[in-house]
């Protein structure tokens, strides 16, 4: 960023010095030749550091670009793969708790996602806390796609029953 900075200062400062220049020029022929050559080294400064660049240099800052642009996208592609899996999970969950109080139960329901053959994350597996119904079982079977071996039911009661006071 100190580059940066030292070079704009060296822009606005030649741009400054010309335009006093061109001002303080007698008139005439003059003052026309003062402002061109401050129209001239203002371009200088402002091309100034294209100079220090090497016939290697341009190709070196293509490819470093290329491959800051490759990691930023497969960090975007990570970043949406993470916030879909956290949609499924969620709305998964919510869907299973739906059909477990269609059938009167009270549970707990966490789902985890994974990966599928495309690279789309599904759901794969289903902890549930709380008691076991076949019911439940089946429509999770059903209306997720999660095999009952893949359906962990923790049937003792995790919860106090107490609440705490926020």
């Amino acid at each position: 960023m100190g580059a940066l900075r030292q070079w704009l200062l060296g822009v606005v400062l030649t741009a400054f010095a010309a335009s006093l220049a061109g001002e303080l020029a007698p008139g005439g022929r003059e003052r026309g030749a003062v402002r061109l050559v401050g129209g001239l080294l203002v371009l200088l400064a402002l091309l100034c550091p294209l100079a220090g660049l090497g016939g290697a240099a341009v190709p070196a800052m293509k490819a470093d670009f290329s491959g800051q642009t490759q990691a930023q996208a497969e960090r975007y592609r990570r970043e949406g793969r993470e916030t879909l899996s956290a949609i499924i999970e969620q709305r998964t969950a919510s869907y299973i708790l739906d059909k477990a109080c269609g059938l009167g139960l009270e549970c707990g329901v966490e789902v985890t996602v994974s990966a599928g053959e495309s690279g789309v994350p599904l759901p794969s597996s289903v902890t549930i806390t709380g008691g076991y119904s076949a019911a439940l079982a089946a429509l999770i079977e059903e209306g997720v796609g999660i095999p009952a071996d893949k359906q962990i039911w923790l049937e003792e009661d995790t919860w106090s029953g107490t609440e705490e006071s926020g």
